[in-house]
């Protein structure tokens, strides 16, 4: 047991070596260079700067109140129900579909010429030219806010359900029943309360991601002007350094605005917790309202349509040669993009899948050895493993960059670089996996292993050979979902690759921005391909590793 002993102390360093010290040195940087006189002053003499960031907070608390309000609605009113059911089946496909790729067929159903105004054309008059209409880019960001909420509904969903145990939850309903109040009235009032500190976490980091997003705004968001954290990312490649200072000091702002953000969200579960409980309690029995009810079972529907939508359109495009408004399908097909890209692009997926197998691989090797060195211990907080997604990615990776031009050029290199990109997307991808793999783990049987010990196994075989195949399933689904997220990372790649290492997803928003339809579809395609054969494969594995579920899989 010394042996592990020596590996805790191991880990810690680790850990800190790779994670604690990095943010905390990121953060002290920024705040040092951000509070510069002369950065701020450049900042705040740019025009329309207190636009983009209430244009930020707008959107980052639009969108989340938007996801949790409907997630609340899904739970309250589709509980039981046949579509509630189908939903829940489908959340792992609509969770594997990467924010670039869903954002690229979204574009698609929401232009002017896109599916949703070719269906009403004749309705509307329209039946040569589309609509002079700003339903891409406007200066609302509705267009950017419906993405979200339609990407991060899924997401809150399955933190809601994953937190809720069945057997208490069927007891509440049946004792809310007994006394006469109706399902939905037993969600609203007893069930959904008590779901706020397990949603806690997981809605902070939606808000989060909707302050710091740059690939979606780019491609949905506002353009005049854009949000800050897009500003922040145009100003960082101004090839004049002086920018440099002024992205550190609105880094700095956008940091201050996500701290206010979660203090909003932090009053409203109090509110709600503390002033509905009078509502809560009044007593009051009514019937099930068949107007929500409705309304639940529409916004299902709409979720898995829109979905289905924006997946046929990504394919669609990809293989149009001419597609003339208002015809509902392509007038003309041709493969040429597929036939001309696709050989060619084998650089560039190896490379994608390359990382995301690295960054997957290591984060799942640091979070197992942190979640041993946990045994018998007090477990970390989770608030503390999770920083890195609570923090908006702009005002964290800007930080953390500002370390490594600190470092010097000499660290600057073509694999070093390489390195870089690895090193900042375990930042993001070790949270995910952590979150996958620390209820399993709580909840696996340690006298199993003691057994093994007891038989003479050496602590490391016991773990092999015993416990990894019993959680070969929930290890390989984090693997999965860490792979799906080293996939995803945009601004991560950028910053620290420096145009050296390109992905899929990369090369999808530079695509996505431009007027080239076919090709932002293909591109948009093959980065959701990629983590649906991940998917796909960690499905297929478990079986045959663990041989207790090899007659399950097949």
């Amino acid at each position: 047991m010394n042996s592990w002993g020596s590996g805790r102390l191991l880990l810690l360093l680790s850990c800190g070596l790779l994670l604690a010290a990095p943010l905390v040195g990121g953060l002290l940087l920024l705040l040092i260079e951000g509070m510069a006189a002369d950065n701020l002053r450049l900042l705040l003499s740019q025009p329309g700067l207190w636009h983009s960031l209430g244009l930020s907070l707008w959107v980052a608390a639009a969108s989340t109140l938007g996801a949790l309000l409907l997630t609340a609605l899904l739970l309250a009113h589709g509980e039981g129900s046949r579509w509630m059911a189908r939903l829940r089946r489908l959340l792992s496909p609509l969770l594997a579909l990467p924010h670039v790729a869903f954002a690229i067929g979204f574009a698609f159903l929401l232009a002017p010429s896109g599916w949703l105004l070719r269906l009403l054309a004749p309705v509307l008059g329209f039946a040569d030219l589309p609509p002079d209409w700003q339903t891409l880019k406007d200066p609302l960001g509705l267009g950017l806010i419906v993405a979200l909420i339609l990407k991060e509904t899924p997401f809150l969903l399955l933190m809601a359900l994953a937190a809720q145990d069945p057997a208490r939850v069927a007891r509440q309903q049946w004792l809310g029943h007994t006394l006469g109040f109706c399902g939905p009235q037993v969600w609203w009032r007893l069930l959904l309360p008590a779901l706020w500190p397990a949603l806690r976490l997981p809605l902070y980091a939606v808000a989060a991601y909707g302050l710091g997003v740059v690939d979606l705004a780019q491609l949905l968001g506002p353009d005049a002007p854009p949000t800050l954290a897009v500003r922040l990312w145009l100003w960082y490649q101004d090839p004049d350094l002086h920018w440099r200072g002024a992205c550190a000091s609105g880094a700095l702002l956008l940091l201050a605005a996500n701290l206010l953000l979660l203090a909003g969200l932090r009053l409203l579960e109090w509110v709600h917790l503390n002033m509905g409980k009078a509502h809560s309690l009044n007593g009051r029995r009514a019937a099930p309202s068949a107007l929500a009810g409705a309304l639940t079972a529409s916004a299902i529907w709409g979720l898995l349509i829109i979905n289905l939508l924006v997946l046929a359109s990504l394919l669609l495009w990809s293989l149009t040669r001419r597609w003339s408004f208002p015809a509902l399908l392509p007038t003309q097909w041709s493969a040429r993009y597929w036939l001309d890209l696709l050989p060619s692009l084998g650089p560039l997926l190896g490379q994608s899948l390359l990382l995301a197998i690295a960054s997957a691989g290591l984060s799942l090797l640091l979070v197992v050895l942190s979640l041993e060195a946990q045994q018998d211990r007090r477990p970390w907080p989770l608030w503390l493993i999770c920083l890195p997604l609570l923090l908006p990615q702009a005002s964290l990776l800007f930080g953390l960059r500002l370390q490594v031009d600190w470092l010097g050029a000499g660290w600057q290199g073509d694999g070093i670089g390489w390195g870089w990109v690895l090193w900042s997307q375990l930042l993001f991808v070790a949270p995910y996996v952590y979150l996958c793999l620390h209820g399993p783990y709580r909840q696996f049987d340690p006298r199993i292993a003691q057994a093994a010990l007891l038989l003479g196994a050496s602590p490391w075989r016991a773990w092999w050979r015993v416990k990894a195949p019993l959680l070969a399933r929930p290890l390989l689904f984090a693997f999965g979902v860490g792979a799906a997220v080293s996939l995803a990372q945009y601004l991560p790649t950028l910053l620290f690759g420096a145009g050296r290492v390109v992905t899929i997803t990369t090369e999808a928003v530079a695509i996505g921005s431009g007027l080239n339809r076919r090709l932002a579809g293909l591109y948009g395609l093959l980065q959701l391909l990629l983590p649906l054969c991940v998917y796909a494969l960690v499905l297929w594995l478990p079986g045959r590793i663990n041989p207790a579920t090899r007659h399950e899989s097949c």
